[in-house]
């Protein structure tokens, strides 16, 4: 067939027909059927639900099953990768990532053994103490007691400092040694800490390191030692080494930016805290570090950001009330630091630096009764840091078991406004001698303004001696 001739018109078309760019899709053509079908199946499991209601049914039971079990399983995996870091990350000494892991166990079996069991030992570590009884407490109650519950409250009894009480069943695991005897150890030497005993602590250390010179648990109780000792430059070599040998030892980093940033070593600080909040984000500590670190580096502007970033997470934090108020002198504000400075008095009042620094804004806002009364509350705290000093330094090593040394300290403790502080000095006075009278006196005292009355009574009737009068408080 030959197409038409130019000129020629078309026979199918007419002539003076207009030519649209849409035409009309004619019924039965393929849009209207790929419509229709879409239809069909869109509605053809509700056609089968209708026609066919049993197995319907029986269908959504099989899927609703196979998704329970899916999402149980799910469950259940992410639970044990959680539980497995957290076991991992406590062998390795690192409490804070520990924590971390078992918060995420506590969401989905709050009430399991071993989570625990776990959490009682982070707490133990990081001496939350009464925190650490709780948990066992807790699961004495679920699941009973049993060598490993027995294990967690003899190390938790320890690390209190009771020595004379457990001290024995403790040494006697870690001569056993196998995989509790580096927890015994741990107990051990962090209640001789607690204690005051440096010369015991010492040889227990170098045993320990002896055969393990790369532990670093050894290490940090060993830096914390030298620390309590004012030994800060052995201390802040132990922390280099300590994190040279584990990068992500988050307390040993911590520790080491304190003691940077007390020596005024900015830059190097500035180094380790860098990598500190990428880990701890929320660590007001951590926070307030940085701060301190950006202005000895001349950083005033970035630091004053980071302090008032810090404040608005944690308005009530001392240290960075403290902070915010000695910038505010550096500034020329004496109101605004008289008025930081306040509060961090309030909530901190034994912390000597801090009341200097509010003295220093009282006198320069022209109160200078106030800042004399000020500054006879500081010598009394500095009279009483000298003495505490001069107790730990020589009595109480000569006489470690003499409750009377014990007793001096918790009282000084307790004119500076350290009640927790007090209380742990108590108690080391009643486990050298749980007969000595002043001590249940004075708890029987403090557990009154405390509002502890059944505490206030216990220690009231220890007090009291057969054949004499029930001493008055």
């Amino acid at each position: 067939m030959t197409p038409p001739a130019s000129g020629e018109q078309n026979p199918t078309r007419s002539p003076t027909a207009p030519v649209s760019s849409s035409p009309e899709v004619p019924p039965g053509s393929p849009g209207k059927s790929f419509g229709r079908r879409f239809l069909r199946v869109l509605f053809t499991p509700f056609r089968f639900a209708y026609q066919r209601p049993a197995r319907t049914l029986l269908y959504l039971a099989l899927v609703l099953l196979f998704a329970g079990i899916a999402t149980s399983a799910g469950v259940w995996v992410w639970f044990d990768h959680h539980l497995r870091a957290a076991r991992t990350e406590l062998a390795r000494g690192h409490n804070a990532a520990a924590a971390r892991h078992l918060r995420q166990c506590q969401r989905v079996r709050p009430d399991d053994r071993e989570v625990l069991l776990l959490s009682a030992r982070v707490a133990r570590r990081s001496g939350s103490w009464d925190e650490a009884e709780l948990l066992l407490d807790r699961c004495s109650q679920l699941h009973g007691e049993d060598g490993e519950l027995v294990l967690e409250r003899v190390l938790l009894r320890m690390a209190r400092g009771e020595i004379e009480s457990v001290g024995l069943a403790v040494m006697a695991r870690i001569r056993e040694g196998g995989p509790n005897a580096a927890l015994a150890r741990e107990a051990l030497v962090t209640g001789l800490i607690y204690r005051f005993h440096w010369g015991e602590a010492y040889r227990q250390l170098d045993d320990w390191l002896a055969t393990e010179p790369d532990a670093t648990v050894a290490l940090l109780l060993r830096g914390k030692l030298e620390e309590q000792r004012l030994a800060f430059a052995p201390a802040r070599d132990l922390y280099r080494r300590i994190v040279e040998l584990d990068p992500e030892h988050d307390e040993a980093r911590l520790r080491l930016t304190t003691l940077l940033l007390a020596d005024r070593h900015g830059e190097e600080a500035l180094e380790h805290l860098a990598k500190l909040r990428q880990r701890l984000p929320e660590h007001p500590e951590v926070a307030v570090q940085w701060a301190r670190a950006l202005a000895l580096q001349g950083r005033a502007a970035e630091s004053r950001a980071a302090l008032a970033a810090c404040l608005r997470d944690h308005p009530d934090y001392p240290p960075a009330l403290a902070e915010r108020g000695a910038q505010a002198l550096l500034d020329g504000d004496e109101g605004e630091a008289e008025q930081y400075l306040a509060r961090a008095v309030a909530l901190d009042p034994g912390n000597v630096a801090t009341r200097t620094q509010y003295a220093l804004a009282l006198a320069r806002n022209g109160k200078r009764d106030e800042a004399a009364r000020e500054q006879v509350q500081i010598d009394a705290l500095k009279a009483d840091l000298d003495r505490i000093t001069v107790l730990i330094t020589g009595p109480l090593q000569e006489r470690p078991n003499d409750p009377k040394i014990h007793h001096e300290i918790a009282q000084i403790a307790l004119r500076s406004g350290q009640v927790r502080e007090a209380i742990r000095w108590f108690t080391s006075a009643l486990q050298v001698d749980p007969a000595h009278v002043p001590t249940h006196l004075a708890l029987a005292i403090l557990y009154r303004e405390l509002g502890n009355p059944v505490l206030s009574a216990r220690h009231r009737a220890l007090a009291h001696r057969p054949g004499e009068p029930i001493p008055k408080l």
